[in-house]
């Protein structure tokens, strides 16, 4: 999942039960206390002993979190989840030794001495499954704040020691993630050049911007020149010259602003291209305005994201056909709204002869207008959604369209077949918690389960950040989150409102007595 769509739910493979065990192993484990855990004083068998090691490799995979991958802006820590499942009991440990995919991730952020024993450590554990690695030093603070956020002044030593150890298992680099705020690192200049010496390694970002031009340029050379080479990640600094454009199946260029142009460009020489991330801005004031007429066929693209600012992307809908296009991202930034997005995107995808099947708005321009949002919803190419994700200023009317009305009645039955919705205001007014409630319950899943435990029919999984009416005395809340406990996977999250004796938060309900009587 995209990681600018709001984080919903992960968890698609393993059921829930698994899931819930899974997370919240690391947590049970890790504090202080853990050996007071009366289950593990006893001598009696509890029942997680009674898993296979092969459940349990499973679900220790699943402590995970996000793979090791955290936001640049997070504070740095280790993942230490592999360490701390092996110090549990002897069985855990000899299971997560045994189990080299739960150390196949490293993750280093500010490197300091205590991270090359943990590099090899994890090196060693991994055996020669693919590697997954990230790294990023730490940035210079600005002048006056060093004391605030200093630097380890041997920083520079000990992260040219790691990627001597990492360099070593250059056959099997997976993905890798760089990001420098010192001086070139020897050790990589020093990489085989041969193109087949990463045989494995599909995805590449780097961050080289404190290099010099000639080490920064030997590096793309590198890096870029290996032949598995898939998915890259690129900046304004990046030169792109060594990047083989036509080989890429997956590109994000979200950090790089780009005229239409140059847009259709890119699309132009990537038909193998499957997944773009790319952010469109408005042409040089100096160039002439141009409709542009060329059309540029994508065959591959499967998943589009479009970070649009200050510019409109209706004559990037015009000049497109994508006929695989599943999953579409659109996200403003004080877009100048001069045309229709929505009735090109409509055109686009009647033109494509393509079925969306996940579609996300996110809008943060300063302009309140739920008829602009539900434009793009009202669409008939947008009936067979699967899954959508809105953040933009929240209403009682776009609530309204989201409810399911019934066959009886003939009511209007928009989206019908959503099963994830996640929706965030962004700064909107304080829907009512009446109109939330109808809105879940007209999407309810069928009466029973099926043999796999899942329930058919509609909404599962539901994500809310919102500002509700009056949520610190509701009576519609609590009601809502019983009706849903073992029927949809609800999460609501109660933004700052008007309530003074509310705190924002997670909203959670205890279960209501004899609650059951009111489903149906």
């Amino acid at each position: 999942m995209d990681e600018n769509i709001h984080p919903v739910y992960e968890q698609r493979v393993l059921p829930k039960k698994i899931w819930n065990a899974g997370r919240g192993i690391s947590r049970l484990f890790s504090g202080a206390d853990r050996w007071n855990l009366p289950f593990i004083r006893a001598r009696d068998p509890c029942p997680i002993t009674r898993l296979s090691s092969d459940v349990l490799s499973e679900i220790f995979l699943w402590t995970l979190t996000t793979n090791g991958f955290y936001s640049l802006n997070a504070q740095g820590r280790l993942s230490t989840e592999p360490l701390t499942l092996s110090h549990v009991s002897s069985r855990w440990r000899d299971v997560a030794i045994s189990t080299p995919s739960l150390w196949s991730t490293i993750w280093v952020d500010r490197p300091r001495e205590v991270h090359i024993s943990m590099v090899e450590l994890w090196v060693e554990y991994s055996r020669q499954y693919p590697l997954t690695l990230y790294l990023r030093q730490t940035r210079r603070p600005p002048p006056g704040l060093q004391s605030l956020a200093p630097m380890d002044p041997r920083e520079y030593e000990f992260t040219e020691r790691i990627l001597l150890i990492l360099g070593d298992q250059l056959h099997r680099w997976k993905r890798v993630n760089f990001v420098f705020q010192h001086r070139a690192q020897r050790s990589l200049l020093n990489l085989p050049e041969t193109t087949s010496a990463a045989p494995l390694l599909e995805h590449v970002q780097m961050s080289t911007r404190t290099w010099d031009a000639d080490s920064k340029l030997t590096m793309e050379r590198i890096m870029y020149s290996y032949d598995s080479v898939r998915s890259v990640v690129v900046h304004e600094f990046v030169a792109q010259e060594f990047v083989r454009w036509e080989r890429l199946t997956a590109l994000d260029a979200s950090q790089l602003a780009c005229p239409l142009d140059s847009i259709l460009n890119v699309l132009k020489h990537c038909p193998s291209l499957r997944r773009a991330d790319l952010r469109v801005v408005p042409d040089a004031a100096d160039t002439p305005f141009v409709r542009p007429r060329r059309r540029v066929h994508a065959p591959c693209l499967s998943s589009l994201t479009l970070h649009a600012e200050r510019v409109d992307l209706a004559m990037l809908f015009q000049c497109l056909v994508v006929p695989k296009l599943e999953g579409l991202v659109l996200r403003y930034f004080s877009a100048p709204r001069r045309f229709d997005d929505a009735q090109e995107l409509q055109r686009l995808l009647l033109r494509s002869t393509c079925v969306l099947s996940r579609f996300s708005l996110k809008d943060l321009t300063p302009i309140r207008d739920d008829e602009r949002h539900l434009s793009f919803l009202q669409s008939p190419q947008m009936a067979f959604l699967l899954e959508l994700y809105l953040q933009v200023d929240m209403t009682d009317r776009i609530m309204q369209f989201l409810t399911l009305g019934s066959t009886e009645d003939g009511g209007l039955r928009m989206l019908p077949n959503l099963h994830t919705m996640s929706l965030k205001d962004v700064r909107g007014d304080h829907v009512d918690d009446l109109e939330l409630y109808r809105m879940v319950v007209s999407r309810f899943p069928g009466p029973s389960p099926d043999r796999n435990g899942r329930y058919s029919g509609s909404l599962i999984n539901a994500y809310f950040h919102l500002r509700v009416k009056g949520h610190c005395a509701s009576p519609v809340l609590p009601l809502l989150v019983e009706r849903c406990r073992e029927r949809i996977d609800l999460r609501i999250y109660l933004d700052d409102c008007a309530d003074q004796n509310t705190k924002a938060g997670w909203y959670t309900s205890p279960p209501i007595p004899g609650g059951y009587l009111t489903e149906g």
